[in-house]
């Protein structure tokens, strides 16, 4: 008999989630690309606790085996003298208690085995939805992994009127982290004009095999005022912090091609920017996609971030005297950004001073690829502004009662 959907990704999430580190699903570009982006945007909500003398206390929604809990731990601080021996934001004692949601038994087993030795760390089966929280004030209340795009509108408009109350009740301040698809990721760009549709799977679960399509909801900017209206109804506060699209041109489905056959596979390419003695087919890096069927500011947003993409590769290959594609050209309607400008600068000081790197095996593969792949993941970071423009996109909000 034919496993169900439902049975089919619980089997596949927990053969996925469940690798150790340093396997395809904790590749270079989720380490070094998308974790670092979030952790650069976290470290600015989690300095608002500390600096406000709050211990972090976290609730996370669909945590899977915890990884939540490692990322906030593992942020790193942003100006870290050169002779420390630790370069983490936080202390052991800066989290007073991480609780963690998932209903999925198997899930939740594999997080309570592997931080079994942490006693600040408690994870249980549940269903978020329906089942009541602890009663225990949280100032975080996370989610990592798009748990929320499984959820229909009003199903989430509950589950927020929810968290919201439980804030409320408790009378203090929370940040609120919502993590969801982009509704504009290039990676399902026919299905642009759909903000949900129950074709989506996680292919990439299963090592590139077919998988059983699950509902997904799509967001985009949109996002902001449909947690406002629901804080409204709560009775409660809320603004945008912050807000980011994140894994623009490296989503996982980039590769897969499953919803849009015209794409390279730049996260295979990406990553091999990372991966020492291998060098990328820079040349082949290059992207001159059209972004028709989005709304006229997202379809913006992509040429010009596009255009960095592509100026920041030129750049790099003049560098090592590799030709770059006839089609690109120098486009004056765009402004490179002073700061971008300044870190091509300098890759071409690092290549000017290749000598001193003369005990690498492989100067381009080993250290100026890596400079490149940092570089590129800056661009994301730093000029992403929260269209649903991405694989994900992330909103923070900051609740009071």
């Amino acid at each position: 008999m034919k496993e169900s959907a439902k049975s089919v990704y619980k089997r596949d999430a927990i053969n996925y989630y469940d690798q150790p580190m340093r396997s395809s699903r904790y590749d270079p570009v989720k380490v070094r690309w998308e974790d670092k982006i979030c952790q650069d945007h976290y470290r600015k909500m989690v300095n608002r606790l500390t600096e406000a003398g709050e211990k972090l206390r976290i609730l996370d929604f669909g945590c899977g085996i915890g990884y939540g809990y490692h990322l906030i731990s593992n942020i790193l601080d942003d100006d870290v003298p050169i002779d420390a021996n630790n370069c983490k934001l936080l202390d052991k004692d800066d989290i007073e208690y991480y609780v963690g949601f998932d209903n999925n038994p198997d899930l939740v087993e594999i997080a309570n085995d592997r931080y079994k030795d942490d006693e600040k760390v408690m994870i249980h089966q549940h269903d978020f939805l329906r089942d009541e929280y602890p009663a225990k004030p949280f100032n975080l209340y996370f989610s990592s992994g798009v748990p929320f795009s499984h959820l229909k509108d009003d199903e989430f408009k509950s589950l927020l009127e929810k968290i919201f109350g439980h804030i409320k009740s408790f009378e203090r301040s929370a940040f609120i982290v919502v993590d969801v698809l982009g509704r504009y990721s290039i990676e399902w760009q026919s299905q642009w004009k759909a903000p949900s549709w129950h074709i989506y799977n996680m292919s990439f679960f299963s090592d590139g095999n077919d998988a059983e399509p699950i509902y997904m909801k799509f967001w985009g900017k949109e996002l902001n005022d449909f947690v406002l209206e629901a804080a409204k109804k709560a009775g409660v506060k809320a603004e945008c912090f912050d807000t980011f699209d994140r894994s623009i041109f490296i989503g996982r489905h980039i590769d897969t091609s499953n919803f849009n056959p015209n794409l390279k596979k730049m996260r295979a390419m990406v990553n091999m920017l990372f991966y020492p003695l291998q060098r990328a087919p820079l040349t082949d890096m290059f992207m001159d996609y059209t972004y028709v069927g989005a709304p006229e500011d997202v379809q913006e947003h992509y040429k010009w971030i596009t255009y960095c993409w592509n100026y920041t590769l030129a750049t790099a290959c003049s560098y090592l005297d590799i030709p770059i594609p006839d089609w690109f050209k120098i486009n004056e309607a765009y402004s490179i950004p002073a700061s971008l400008k300044s870190s091509q600068e300098q890759l071409g000081r690092v290549v000017k001073d290749k000598e001193r790197y003369k005990q690498t095996d492989d100067f381009r593969a080993d250290v100026f690829e890596p400079l490149l792949g940092q570089l590129l993941r800056n661009i994301e970071r730093d000029y992403s502004e929260g269209l649903g423009a991405a694989h994900t996109l992330i909103s923070i909000f900051e609740v009071s009662p």
